[in-house]
């Protein structure tokens, strides 16, 4: 999860957005965090939030599967992979403002 703060892009979101962002992770590796974004930074922290603008609720297993580029969140979502309460149109922009931190290998051969 902290991680996730280095593959935040600030110039996916306006310059006034002031937003936490909180996850509460079940499953193989579970805890309480939450991204502060603020001023076109983004902060990871760990626990809860005071007022969250989302929440979401994920089992650890499918939040790496998003980071890794495997899963977006919004089919994630779709398909009932975690919940969210809170701003949804927040959580639609996550893909954008967080790109996946695994990059596809390319293979280069010298003749």
């Amino acid at each position: 999860m902290e991680n996730m703060a280095k593959a935040f892009d600030p110039n996916a979101v306006s310059s006034d957005l002031t937003a936490d962002i909180q996850f509460h992770v079940s499953g193989e590796e579970p805890g309480n965090y939450f991204f502060h974004i603020e001023n076109g930074k983004c902060t990871f922290h760990e626990g809860v939030a005071e007022s969250p603008k989302i929440t979401i609720k994920t089992p650890s297993e499918v939040w790496t599967a998003v980071l890794q580029g495997e899963m977006s969140p919004q089919h994630a979502f779709f398909w009932r992979k975690f919940t969210v309460e809170g701003d949804l149109m927040l959580m639609l922009s996550l893909a954008s403002m967080f790109k996946p931190r695994i990059e596809k290998e390319t293979n280069s051969t010298a003749p």
